[in-house]
């Protein structure tokens, strides 16, 4: 079944029987559900009409007995299941066996904190049922749902200021609610939110942070990277960090095929899928690094990911020995185990 719009929901005769929200962005989930059960069932009648189970806790038998029973005094009877994800495989099929032939009268919605969908059970039941997409965004489709957010309040917002906020908190939606509210708060009557506001309120960038950490890997300063590195090594792991380096060498080395002009940066930004207002960090990384150099980066990256969950190392040695590969511009071939790694 093709995706479906949730927000075109008016009335329960408009649910399927049917949902799956798939992803890791609870912020989306947890919306798309409040959405549901807010149209599904009225406020007197869900204590008849509504169940809440939780993947990790009962079974699909469970689950498809209830969905079978009929709505009491309403047009749709809603079961929601969170952590879907968690169920057994066995139970996943009855409930892709129930998606070919659902009880027309209960909206069955299934939570899932993953979307890889690779069984063929899941498969089935993907194809069988409304999906709904909960993935976490990239940058440049958070900057549009936050302009979105802030305009659905009667504010506006500068691009800069909108830029800004996403550096300092990242891309996690519910992080970025809580701080708008902040903002608003700030604000008072005026109705504009620059950068300058959001610096005062948010914080200017966070001195310790993965984004910090990649500014000084782009300016190579192993000195700052070794700091901050050291700051934040407890709350963020080694491998989520080797893919956000990853992911910014991949831009740098692509943003060396484009010049700093307008029309240019703005199809950097798309490739790139960042904010227009951070290619500039980019095209400023690029000229630190040779095209060689960035190459040498990635292969470093590649091998010590390997070296991470192969082989008997101390993480946070390895972490170190990484950044002076990179910034220092050696050869991955000067990496241990690097024989063993093709």
């Amino acid at each position: 079944m093709a995706d479906f719009r949730i927000e075109k929901i008016k009335a329960a005769a408009d649910l399927p029987a049917l949902i799956l929200l798939a992803g890791a962005e609870n912020y989306l989930s947890d919306r798309y559900m409040e959405k549901i059960i807010s149209v599904g069932v009225p406020q007197d009648l869900r204590e008849f009409n509504m169940d809440l189970l939780y993947g990790s806790e009962t079974g699909a038998r469970r689950v498809l007995d209830i969905a079978a029973s009929y709505p009491m005094m309403a047009a749709k009877r809603l079961v929601i299941v969170r952590d879907f994800n968690k169920m057994s495989p066995t139970d996943q099929k009855l409930l892709a066996a129930y998606a070919k032939k659902p009880n027309p009268t209960t909206c069955l919605v299934l939570i899932s904190r993953t979307a890889d969908f690779r069984s063929k059970a899941l498969k089935e039941l993907q194809a069988n049922s409304a999906f709904v997409s909960c993935k976490p965004m990239y940058e440049n489709r958070v900057v549009q749902w936050l302009e979105k957010e802030v305009q659905a309040r009667g504010y506006s917002i500068d691009p800069e200021a909108t830029a800004l906020l996403v550096l300092q908190v990242g891309t996690k939606l519910q992080e970025l609610k809580n701080e708008i509210e902040k903002i608003l708060l700030y604000l008072g009557d005026e109705k504009m939110i620059t950068r300058e506001v959001v610096a005062e309120v948010a914080g200017m960038r966070k001195e310790y942070s993965p984004f910090a950490l990649q500014n000084a890997l782009g300016a190579r300063d192993l000195k700052q990277v070794l700091s901050i590195y050291h700051k934040i090594k407890y709350s963020n792991s080694n491998l989520a960090l080797i893919a956000q380096m990853s992911r910014l060498f991949t831009n740098i080395l692509i943003a060396t095929g484009f010049d700093t002009s307008r029309q240019s940066s703005t199809t950097l930004a798309q490739k790139t899928k960042m904010s227009p207002y951070f290619v500039n960090d980019l095209h400023k990384f690029k000229r630190k690094y040779s095209v060689d150099e960035l190459f040498s980066a990635l292969e470093n990256i590649r091998h010590i990911d390997f070296i991470l969950k192969l082989f008997p190392v101390n993480p946070e040695s390895i972490m170190e020995l990484l950044f002076v590969q990179i910034v220092k511009g050696y050869p991955a071939r000067r990496l241990p185990y690097a024989g063993k790694i093709s």
